[in-house]
C-alpha cells in the first residue's frame, strides 16, 4: 500500500502549537485544515448517503417480492464484511501512510464504482449479480478511508479543539449520510430516476477525493516493524487499555442489533407498511441524521460531563425511541421517533466514543485503534443484515426492529452498572 497515491503538493497545514493562544480556543474552524477535512467529509457522506438508497431500489426493481430482503441483506453483507477483513490491516495503513494519499485513492476507487452503477440504471440492465461485486469493491476501500479519514482529525487540531471538532465532524460526516444524501438520494431518484441518483452519488465522492488531496497531514515515521508487527501491537495496546477497549466492544452493539435491522426493512417497512413512495425511503433514513445533527449541535453549545456514563446511556435512551419506531402506525411518527433516537442514541455515541478514543489513544497507535473501533461496527453489521433478514420472514420488519431495539436497551442498562472502566470517563 505504499504507492496509494502520488505525491502531492500542497504544503502541510500544522495544527495548533503547544502552549500558543489557539490551542485555547475550542474552535476547530479557527484551522484551514479542518475547513477543509470538514468539507470533504460533508461531500463524502453525501455519497455515501446517496448509496444507501440507489442500491436498496436497483435491487428491489429487479427481484420477487419475496426475495427483496434476503437480496438486500445480501448486498449489504458483500459491501461489510471486506470491511471487516481489511479494517484493522486499514488501521495498520493509515499509520504507515499519508492519510490524504489512502483518502485521494480510496474516494476515486468508490466514485468509480458509482459510475459503473450509473451504466447498469442506465442501460435497465436486469441481473443483479454486479452489485454484490461492486459492494465487495466499495467496502474494500472503506476499510482504508474510515482509520485515515479519523485518525487524520488529530494531526490538524489542538487537544483543546479536539472534542468540538469530534462533533462538528459527526455532523458533516454522519448527518450527510444519514440524513443528506438519504434524502437526496430519495427525491432524486423518485423525480428524475435512478440513473440520475448514481450521477449524484458520483459527482459527490469525486469532489471528496480533490478536497481530501488539499490537506497534507504528518508524513508517518517508520516503525521498523512489518505490517503484523504493527497490526499485533495495536491489538496489544488496546487489550492493555481497558477504556479502550470497553468502548469498543460498546461499538459492536448499534449494527447487530439497530443499524442492520434498520436498513435490511426500510425499503419494506415504507412500501408495504406505510405504502409510501421512494422518497420517504430516503427521508426515513434522514430522519435519524436529523437527530444527530440536532444533537451534535447542541453537544458543541455544551460542554458534557461524565462523557462515558453518557455514551452507555445513549444505547438505553436511543433504544427506547428506536422501539417505539417499530411501533409506529404512521410514517410521520416513525419519523418523529427515529429523530428523536437519533438525537439520543447515535449523536451521543458517535461523538462521545470518537472523542474519548482520541483523547486516550497514543498518536502513533490512532489509526490502529480507529481501524479496530470502524472494525466494531463493521464486522456486527452484517451479522444484524442476516439475523434481520431471518426475523423478517419469521414476524416481519416491524417486529425485527422492535427485538433489536429491546435488547439494546437491557444492555444500555447492563453497561451504565457494570461497565466501570468507561462510566468514570469525564
Amino acid at each position: 500500500m505504499s504507492e496509494l497515491a502520488p505525491e502531492i503538493a500542497p504544503a502541510p497545514v500544522a495544527a495548533p502549537a503547544e502552549g500558543t493562544e489557539a490551542e485555547e480556543s475550542r474552535n476547530p474552524f479557527a484551522v484551514m485544515g479542518y475547513r477543509l477535512w470538514w468539507a470533504a467529509s460533508i461531500v463524502a457522506g453525501t455519497g455515501v448517503g446517496i448509496q444507501a438508497v440507489t442500491v436498496p431500489l436497483f435491487i428491489r426493481d429487479r427481484v420477487a417480492d419475496d426475495q427483496r430482503a434476503t437480496l438486500i441483506a445480501a448486498a449489504l453483507i458483500c459491501q461489510t464484511i471486506p470491511g471487516a477483513l481489511f479494517a484493522l490491516i486499514g488501521g495498520v495503513v493509515a499509520d504507515r501512510v499519508e492519510r490524504r494519499r489512502i483518502l485521494v485513492r480510496t474516494y476515486g476507487v468508490a466514485a468509480a464504482v458509482s459510475l459503473a452503477y450509473v451504466g447498469l440504471s442506465g442501460a435497465d440492465v436486469s441481473v443483479i449479480w454486479p452489485v454484490f461485486i461492486l459492494s465487495a469493491i466499495v467496502g474494500s476501500a472503506g476499510a482504508f478511508t474510515n482509520p485515515a479519514r479519523q485518525s487524520m482529525m488529530p494531526q490538524i487540531l489542538s487537544m483543546a479543539q479536539l472534542q468540538n471538532g469530534a462533533i462538528f465532524g459527526t455532523m458533516a460526516f454522519m448527518a450527510t449520510v444519514q440524513f443528506g444524501g438519504p434524502a437526496l438520494g430519495g427525491v432524486v431518484a423518485d423525480h428524475l430516476g435512478l440513473t440520475s441518483a448514481f450521477g449524484f452519488e458520483v459527482v459527490s465522492l469525486a469532489l471528496a477525493a480533490i478536497l481530501f488531496s488539499l490537506i497534507a497531514t504528518d508524513l508517518p515515521v517508520p516503525t521498523g516493524k512489518s505490517v503484523f508487527r504493527d497490526l499485533t501491537q495495536g491489538l496489544q495496546y488496546v487489550r492493555a487499555h481497558p477504556p479502550i477497549l470497553g468502548i469498543l466492544s460498546l461499538g459492536t452493539v448499534p449494527g447487530a442489533l439497530l443499524m442492520g435491522p434498520f436498513m435490511v426493512t426500510l425499503v419494506l417497512i415504507v412500501q408495504d407498511v406505510y405504502h409510501q413512495s421512494d422518497t420517504f425511503v430516503g427521508l426515513l433514513v434522514g430522519s435519524m441524521g436529523a437527530g444527530i445533527l440536532i444533537g451534535s449541535i447542541g453537544m458543541s453549545a455544551i460542554r458534557l460531563r461524565h462523557r462515558g456514563m453518557l455514551l452507555c446511556f445513549s444505547m438505553l435512551g436511543g433504544g427506547l425511541f428506536w422501539l417505539l419506531y417499530g411501533l409506529a402506525p404512521n410514517i410521520w411518527l416513525a419519523m418523529g421517533f427515529v429523530v428523536i433516537a437519533g438525537i439520543l442514541g447515535p449523536a451521543i455515541f458517535i461523538n462521545f466514543a470518537v472523542a474519548l478514543l482520541q483523547e486516550h489513544t497514543e498518536r502513533a497507535m490512532m489509526g490502529r485503534v480507529m481501524s479496530i473501533y470502524g472494525l466494531s461496527f463493521s464486522a456486527s453489521t452484517p451479522i444484524g443484515y442476516a439475523q434481520a433478514a431471518a426475523q423478517v420472514a419469521l414476524w416481519g420488519p416491524q417486529m425485527t426492529i422492535v427485538v433489536g431495539a429491546a435488547i439494546t436497551m437491557i444492555l444500555g442498562v447492563l453497561s451504565m452498572l457494570f461497565l466501570k472502566p468507561v462510566t468514570r470517563l469525564a
